[in-house]
Parts: structure tokens; sequence; C-alpha cells
């Protein structure tokens, strides 16, 4: 799979690519459906929406899951097979919150992708207790740690965060399906997961 920025015109769906998530960075979903408008169209493979990213504009609140569960229709009937939850910055507590909306997309007929800076959120205070809700969601189809920062990246970065090892990844009911900078460095974070007792199941490129 790969992102798809929306502020980029010139981007393409790589050949053969099976997931496109439409990524604006935005943790509102009425301003993340209008901003990916133009770029629904162009998205190859199923068609995801990302909420969240890894800014002010993507930091998320409890009240901004709660408007993501009320549009969950919205979203799948603008033609979205799913939505990447991009959980980077946040306030702290939301943990049951977005347990309760992965399951509430499910129920809504929307496959879950969530995404996290590194092997945990770095902007939550309590980043552990959220990846404890994301690994025991069985609503989580695919997780998707970012082995990068900037996207600029010529290597997989393979540092951690919030106290949580890439090892805690390991016999969870989501498939990992990491995050890489581009599609090259998939076969090394492939390798890389596997000494840690992580299966992966494919990738995301940024780039």
């Amino acid at each position: 799979g790969y992102y798809h920025q929306t502020w980029d015109a010139a981007r393409t769906a790589p050949a053969g690519t099976t997931l496109g998530v439409a990524f604006g960075g935005w943790a509102d979903v009425t301003l993340a459906l209008s901003d990916a408008t133009n770029t629904f169209s162009k998205l190859g493979g199923a068609k995801y929406l990302d909420v969240g990213g890894g800014n002010g504009s993507g930091a998320w609140t409890a009240a901004l899951i709660t408007k993501l569960d009320a549009n969950l229709a919205v979203v799948k009937n603008a033609g979205y097979v799913g939505i990447c939850y991009d959980i980077e910055e946040g306030v702290t507590g939301l943990a049951p919150a977005f347990a309760a909306s992965f399951a509430n997309a499910k129920a809504a007929g929307l496959k879950v992708l969530v995404t996290i800076s590194h092997s945990a959120p770095y902007g939550f205070p309590d980043a552990a207790a959220v990846m404890s809700a994301v690994f025991a969601s069985a609503s989580v189809d695919y997780l998707s740690p970012q082995l990068y920062t900037t996207g600029a990246e010529t290597a997989n970065d393979w540092a951690t965060s919030g106290g949580v090892a890439w090892t805690s990844y390991a016999g969870i009911a989501a498939r990992v399906v990491p995050s890489v900078a581009r599609a090259g460095l998939y076969a090394s974070a492939q390798a890389t997961f596997a000494t840690y007792g992580v299966t992966t199941w494919g990738y995301v490129a940024w780039s």
C-alpha cells in the first residue's frame, strides 16, 4: 500500500498497489473528507481515509473521536472501504475511546488500519495504554508502525517510543504492515521484524 498525500498534485498510485490512503493529516473527520476530495479518484487499491496526523491538526481529543464515530456512515458512503487512524499526538485517557471507535468502524462495515509513530505514539502522555488498547482490539485489521520520522530516510528507523518494545507486536490479532519511507525498505523491515517474532503482511510506503 501507499500514502497519497492530499497536497501532492503530482502523486500517482504505484503500479499494482492494493491499498491507498488519502492522507491529509486531519484529526477532524469533516476536514479530512473535504481535503481528500480531489485525491479520492486518484487513489490506487482499496481506498482508505486517513484521520489524524503528526502535528497540531492531527492531534486527537475525545470530541474528535466522537465526531468520527458519528460520521462513519458518511465516510463509507463517500466510497472508502476503511479508515486509517493515524495516532501520534493527543490528550491522555483516550485508549477506551479508541477501542470503542475501532469497534464502531467495523460495525459500520469499514476496515480499520492503525498507524503510529515508531512503536507507540510520541505525543501521548499514556502512549503505552493506547498501544495496549490497539494490541487487544479484535477490530483492528492492520497495524502499521512507522519506521521513519521525516519520510526521507534511506534506511528503516527502529527507534522505540512510549516504552513499547517491538516484541510487543508479536502474537497480536491485527496484521502488521509496517509503514516504510519507500517500498524498497520493506524486505529489510520484514527480516528485522522476524527477529522480534513478528510476521509482516505487506507495507505502506510514504513516498
